[in-house]
Parts: C-alpha cells; sequence; structure tokens
C-alpha cells in the first residue's frame, strides 16, 4: 500500500449520507470524462484572497484524477506559476506515515472488521485487496475501499489536484494547514458505529452517486456541493459535518492568516479539499469575517 494510498482518505468523511460521493469530491476524478468539457475549461471552486497587500489564491480540489484534468484553467496555471509559495492541508514528507498507521491505522479486537463476510460481493471481485485490508480500522478500510472503486474507475491517486501540484513545485517553499498526524487523530477519534457506518457506505454506494459531486466540481457548481457536504439527515451526519468541515475550516482559514501576518510571501496558491470552499461557514465566508478581501476568480477578475 503506498503513501499516497494510505492517505487517500484526505479528509473526506465530511458526513454519512452518499458518503463516497462525498469523499469522490476529495478523492475523484472526472465524471464521464468523455462527455465534459476539457480541464482547461472546468471551473473548480477558486478564490482570490487579499489581506494587508497580500495576496492568496486558493484552490478547492480533488485527491484522484486523470491525465486530461491538466493544464488546468488559464487563470489557476497562471496564479499557481506566479505564486511564491505553495499551501496543502498537510505534507505528508513530514510525517512517520507508519509511526501514524501502527497508532491510529490498526483495528482493535472491537473494530476489527472480516470484509469478506462484510461485502462478499466486493471482495470476491477484490479478494487481494480484501485480505490486505483485513488489519485496518474500518476508518482506514472505507478510505482504501473507496480509493480501490475510484482505481476501477480509471482514476488514480498520482493524478490528483494536489499531488500534480506538489510535484511540479520544484523550490518553492511547501507549507502546510494542518498535518498529517492531526488528520489520522481526527478521523480515528469517531465511535466504532461511525466507522462502521462509513465502511458500509463506501462498499454500498452506487458509482453514481460516487461521482456526482466531481461532475459539480470540474463546472464548479457549489449549490450541488454544498447541497452533498452540508446534508445532516442524522446525528451521524451532524457530527462528521461539524468536526471535519466546520471546525476544521475555522482552524485552516486561522491558520491562513497566520501565514499572511508573518511569512513574507507576498502570493501563496493554497490547495484544499473543495468540500472547505462551500456551503455556510466555508473558508471564503471565514476569511471575510476575519477581514480579507475575498473574489470569486469566475465572477470577477483575479489576475
Amino acid at each position: 500500500m503506498g503513501l499516497t494510498s494510505q492517505l487517500g482518505f484526505k479528509l473526506s468523511f465530511a458526513a454519512r449520507k452518499h458518503f463516497s460521493a462525498r469523499m469522490g469530491l476529495f478523492i475523484a476524478g472526472a465524471f464521464f470524462c468523455t462527455s465534459i468539457a476539457a480541464a482547461e475549461t472546468d471551473t473548480p471552486p477558486f478564490y482570490k484572497i487579499t489581506y494587508q497587500g497580500k495576496q492568496a489564491f486558493l484552490l478547492g480540489s480533488i485527491h484522484v484524477g486523470k491525465a486530461d484534468f491538466y493544464p488546468m484553467a488559464p487563470v489557476i496555471e497562471q496564479a499557481y506559476a506566479q505564486a511564491d509559495a505553495l499551501v496543502i492541508e498537510a505534507d505528508v514528507t513530514k510525517a512517520n506515515t507508519q509511526q501514524l498507521l501502527s497508532q491510529y491505522g490498526l483495528a482493535t479486537q472491537e473494530t476489527k472488521v472480516d470484509l469478506a463476510q462484510v461485502s462478499p460481493d466486493f471482495c470476491q471481485q477484490s479478494m487481494t485487496v480484501c485480505q490486505g485490508l483485513s488489519p485496518l480500522a474500518p476508518w482506514l478500510q472505507a478510505a482504501q475501499v473507496t480509493l480501490v472503486r475510484y482505481n476501477q474507475l480509471g482514476l488514480n491517486a498520482e493524478e490528483g489536484v494536489d499531488v500534480t501540484l506538489v510535484a511540479k513545485n520544484k523550490s518553492r517553499p511547501l507549507l502546510e494547514l494542518e498535518s498529517v498526524k492531526f488528520q489520522f487523530e481526527l478521523i480515528s477519534s469517531f465511535s466504532t458505529q461511525t466507522q462502521l457506518q462509513m465502511l458500509d457506505e463506501a462498499i454500498t454506494s452506487s458509482d453514481a452517486d460516487m461521482l456526482e459531486m466531481v461532475a459539480a466540481w470540474r463546472i464548479g457548481d457549489k449549490q450541488v456541493l454544498a447541497n452533498i457536504m452540508e446534508d445532516q439527515s442524522d446525528e451521524l451526519a451532524k457530527e462528521l459535518v461539524e468536526k471535519l468541515l466546520w471546525q476544521r475550516n475555522h482552524q485552516m482559514s486561522q491558520r491562513t492568516m497566520e501565514f499572511f501576518k508573518e511569512n513574507q510571501y507576498q502570493q501563496m496558491f493554497i490547495v484544499v479539499g473543495a468540500g472547505h470552499l462551500v456551503g455556510s461557514q466555508s473558508m471564503p465566508i471565514i476569511f471575510k469575517s476575519l477581514g480579507a478581501e475575498v473574489i470569486d476568480c469566475w465572477q470577477d477578475q483575479c489576475l
């Protein structure tokens, strides 16, 4: 299991309903790519943030993709090229991933799941995968199952938006808003019941549900994305939305403001999961409340 796969969940457990569709916003590729506009005409959530004379461009990403995602729209590519620092959610190169997996990613006697019994149909097609996932906690099994399902649809983590931009970054500073350890701690802190529900929906959600929000991402339909991300049809969904979206939106926005105040960078390029840029407590809304100027780059001139 490669490092990208180990971390493929990328904070995608935003809520319970259409779990894999929500995960898809963060780790999916194109929705019926042959019938959707080329990458250069895609309009994913993209903003310009200005504070105290400094600028940051904020891109909502997904973490699995394919070659026809690139190059992205000219305004995105130009803003990326001009930036003097790249900012991401978490830098895997700073983490001891094996230690984190041992500490947070392994199943206990209480949480151990036999995927072959839980989902014989899935395991019949992916027996090697099921056997390999057996030592993992249900939350991490859910993340890996979703990655496998997207791989079967022709999508891969190596061509995800954030991975691609990090690979192109070269010698520029790479800053992180959180840490991989924080993400492991947060996801693993959910109850066994919640983790098992995550796993069930990762397995049983339809391909159409998984890919629904990727289509909305490519055309920048923020309302559709927000409706899916912020569904709170039960207490489980409410808990996930509050902890994995709203609370983290505030934390990452505050961290960005610290970068504005503390660092010498005049123009940053920030990449976060697109779910953080939509809805009633999105990062753009929070930035405005903190005194920053926010421009939607698809509605106004950004460059």
